[in-house]
């Protein structure tokens, strides 16, 4: 039937009129009440994803790339000339690798030198101590008896030993002197005590007769005669005994001057090879630090790479060059640098970031839109907040470092120290609902505070 078949129909049967109205309304109820449950469907869905999807909570901290684990610059301390080189620029080198030799002849010369006067100065301490301690012969110690062949050690192993003879023999004849002088005076000493003893024993032997014949001297039965010779013998004999006191301390003095003297020779010779045995030690100290120097600086005659890297602008060129001390010879890009990125986190953050956390890395350079994540970790955050521009400024010092195994390709030998960059640094999970309502809420409970 057509519209117009229908429409004939209406006017013909006035009836169906009101039943056709009265469905369209009823079409239109059903209509409006599917849109009003899939609205509240969709806000229940909503409240209910809100309430129970996670997202990361996260603190954002600006920061800069900076320039840890740049390019190191290899010098050399003494500097010396370029006997080979063994490196080009843009050449990769590992740790410790030789890239220049310096020519090694003056070092190995002073090395000799130093070598030679150790040995002199050995031969001289060992025969000074050989003095000072009095022994009957003169051993070289071993390190001075390994090079008794050498031109430069014969020598002097025959002049110390020489030396030690005649400075030892000089002491023993001044001894055997002394000796000798002490002998002699002994014999003189003894010799006045035995003329001593028998003048003693003549004197008395004198006073026992004298005792004997006074008496009969006095009864003149004895003569004058008899007496006086006895008389002049006793005064003899007392001068005698007398003399030989006098002798006596004289000689005592004498012997005690010599036992002195011959104390003074061993002493005196003794002192000389300790005055100078100090001075030796001095130089034997001296000598060795010095030959420390020169085997640290030897081994430095190979210049070696500090880190593996890429060898870069490179100095010098020409072997027989001279390097002075202390310049810069190459640069050495590190292989296996660390990209660090110092943040500064908002105080109002800093109960929220943990050392050792995740964060996430945007440089605005490559844009933001599409870009993959770059992730790191937060290696350190300052224990207290810095202050700048007067206190205008305030803000925890943090340093992110990158996984480089993140960074996107187009990424890759790009990244330059001084670069911008944004850090999201990762603070846990959060719901959706308390994203959108934690403002709210906040600015609801500070809104019922009383000043």
């Amino acid at each position: 039937m057509t519209s117009r078949e229908t429409e004939m129909d209406r006017e013909t049967d006035p009836s169906r009129a009101p039943q056709e109205a009265l469905g369209r309304a009823l079409d239109w109820q059903r209509s409006l009440a599917q849109g009003y449950i899939i609205i509240v469907a969709l806000v229940a869905s909503f409240l209910a994803w809100s309430a129970f999807a996670r997202l990361d909570g996260a603190a954002i901290a600006p920061g800069v790339l900076s320039a840890e684990g740049s390019r190191r610059t290899v010098q050399h301390l003494e500097g010396g000339i370029v006997q080979e080189i063994l490196v080009r620029d843009g050449e990769t080198v590992r740790a410790d690798q030789v890239l220049i030799r310096l020519d090694p002849t003056r070092l190995d010369t002073q090395g000799d030198l130093y070598s030679n006067q150790l040995a002199i100065l050995l031969a001289q301490e060992a025969r000074l101590m050989a003095e000072f301690e009095a022994k009957t012969a003169l051993v070289f110690p071993e390190a001075v008896m390994a090079r008794s062949r050498e031109p430069a050690v014969a020598p002097v192993i025959a002049d110390q030993s020489r030396l030690f003879t005649s400075r030892r023999d000089a002491m023993l004849r001044n001894l055997q002197i002394a000796e000798s002088l002490l002998q002699q005076l002994q014999k003189d000493y003894d010799q006045v005590q035995v003329d001593m003893s028998t003048a003693r024993e003549t004197l008395a032997q004198i006073d026992a007769e004298l005792n004997a014949l006074r008496p009969l001297f006095q009864r003149q039965l004895v003569a004058t005669t008899r007496i006086a010779p006895l008389e002049r013998e006793r005064v003899r004999l007392a001068g005698v005994i007398q003399g030989g006191e006098v002798q006596k301390l004289r000689l005592d003095a004498r012997l005690a001057e010599l036992k002195l003297r011959r104390q003074q020779v061993l002493q005196d010779y003794r002192q000389d090879a300790s005055t100078i045995l100090q001075d030796v030690r001095k130089q034997l100290t001296d000598v060795r630090q010095q030959m420390l120097l020169v085997g640290d600086a030897q081994r430095r005659g190979e210049i070696r790479a500090p880190i593996a890297g890429t060898v870069q602008q490179m100095r010098y060129f020409t072997v027989g060059g001279v390097i002075r001390p202390g310049d810069a010879i190459l640069d050495i890009a590190p292989a296996s640098e660390e990209l660090v990125i110092k943040a500064r986190v908002d105080p109002q953050d800093i109960d929220r970031v943990v050392t050792g956390g995740t964060a996430e890395v945007k440089f605005a350079s490559f844009g933001y839109w599409g870009s993959e994540v770059i992730r790191g970790t937060l290696r350190s955050i300052s224990r207290d907040r810095i202050m700048e521009d007067g206190g205008k400024l305030s803000y925890f010092a943090a340093e992110v470092v990158v996984d480089k195994a993140t960074i996107p390709t187009m990424m890759v030998g790009k990244l330059t120290a001084g670069m911008a960059a944004d850090v999201l640094l990762i603070t846990g999970e959060r719901s959706v609902g308390e994203y959108l309502l934690g403002p709210l809420l906040r600015r609801w409970d500070l809104s019922l505070r009383e000043r």
